[in-house]
């Protein structure tokens, strides 16, 4: 079986970056979740329309990413790009 109807697009979700990736395998549309960095994935759905799959998807990687405590470099901090 071959992947059909492919989409990637890319969005922050409580406030990450991530990439949606969305795909149809026979009758069911697969969609995943990834953040950007460091590039895993964070939730997968399935789901028998495009758009049942992505906001069970998008529901769920909200949830566990508003979750994650981000916190700013320590003060002089040379080894984080930009700072």
């Amino acid at each position: 079986m071959k992947p059909e109807e492919y989409t990637q697009r890319k969005e922050t979700l409580a406030g990450w970056p991530v990439t949606i990736v969305s795909y149809r395998l026979g009758t069911t549309y697969h969609v995943t979740v990834e953040n950007n960095d460091p590039g895993a994935w964070v939730v997968k759905a399935q789901g028998s329309t495009k758009q049942d799959a992505e906001h069970k998807a998008i529901t769920e990687a909200t949830g566990l990413l508003a979750k994650i405590k981000q916190s700013p470099p320590p003060n002089r901090c040379t080894s984080v790009p930009g700072f």
